[in-house]
């Protein structure tokens, strides 16, 4: 694979900065894509030679100013914006930029098409943690409003088979079936709610929040719209359709473990919305 030259780059974790590639791995050194105050900008003035730094830098000087001098100004080789192509200086502020270098030596692992590092099946588990804490607290307030009988019927259903009465078992059993659908279905909404609300505004649940992690469309950055996300709801149905909701604890074991052997960290569910879990927060969308 061809090297990527050295130089001034979307930064993969921050897409409100950019971020020096020294040609061999990403730097520390970062600049803000967003512009300066007319004030503050030196675009368009006249720089000083150049001088190499011990550590290997570039110090430029600054124009006088009748209050002073300015304190010199280091970038680590190029100017921020700076990429090559043509010779020509570019600042970081309103132009074009190439796009970030696909090896990422700075974080290992699995990239998207763009370059963003793929979060850890670790990472993952412990989101899932987190948001599964707040869920259930969700889940049992939502069924104790929309089906309340669930829990009455179950604790009678278990006091049945304790006493081994098949008769009474089975009587129990078409009672209990009717109350486990509708509670089944008022779970699935609870937490398809709560998921579809975060992805579609924030791409992160409280649970991503808490593991600086993300979820967005493998094509592109940014939160998921609205069809994605339910999309990536889609696998989960099976424990509310009749006759094969009994397979549900499978698919979902099948589905939380693919990750860890999977080339792109996808899950079954990400896999059908066409979604990766990434490192990082998402841009906003605009206004």
């Amino acid at each position: 694979m061809t090297q990527q030259p050295s130089g001034w780059y979307d930064d993969p974790s921050d897409p409100d900065m950019l971020r020096y590639w020294d040609g061999v791995t990403w730097t520390s050194h970062t600049s803000p894509r967003k512009s300066p105050t007319a004030s503050q900008s030196t675009i368009g003035q006249a720089q000083a030679p150049t001088a190499p730094l011990p550590q290997g830098g570039w110090q430029a000087q600054g124009p006088q100013h009748s209050g002073g001098s300015e304190p010199p100004v280091q970038y680590p080789g190029q100017y921020p914006g700076q990429y090559p192509g043509g010779g020509q200086q570019q600042y970081p502020y309103g132009g074009q930029y190439a796009g970030a270098p696909q090896a990422q030596a700075w974080m290992r692992g699995p990239v998207t098409l763009d370059g963003v590092p793929l979060a850890s099946w670790g990472k993952r588990f412990g989101a899932w943690l987190v948001d599964g804490l707040i869920l259930a607290a969700l889940t049992y307030f939502a069924l104790q409003l929309a089906a309340p009988g669930y829990f009455d019927d179950v604790q009678r259903f278990l006091d049945v088979v304790s006493t081994g009465d098949e008769v009474a078992i089975q009587s129990r059993v078409g009672e209990l079936t009717a109350e486990s659908l509708r509670a089944s279905l008022v779970t699935w909404l609870t937490i398809t709610a709560y998921c579809v609300a975060f992805w579609t505004t924030t791409s992160q649940t409280p649970g991503k929040m808490a593991l600086r992690i993300s979820v967005r469309r493998a094509d592109r950055p940014g939160a998921l719209d609205l069809s994605t996300a339910l999309r990536r709801r889609l696998l989960s149905l099976i424990q509310v359709i009749p006759f094969i909701s009994g397979i549900y604890t499978i698919v979902w074991l099948l589905d939380g473990l693919w990750p860890l052997w999977d080339g792109q960290r996808q899950a079954l569910h990400d896999k059908v919305a066409g979604t990766q879990v990434v490192e990082g927060k998402q841009p906003r969308r605009p206004r």
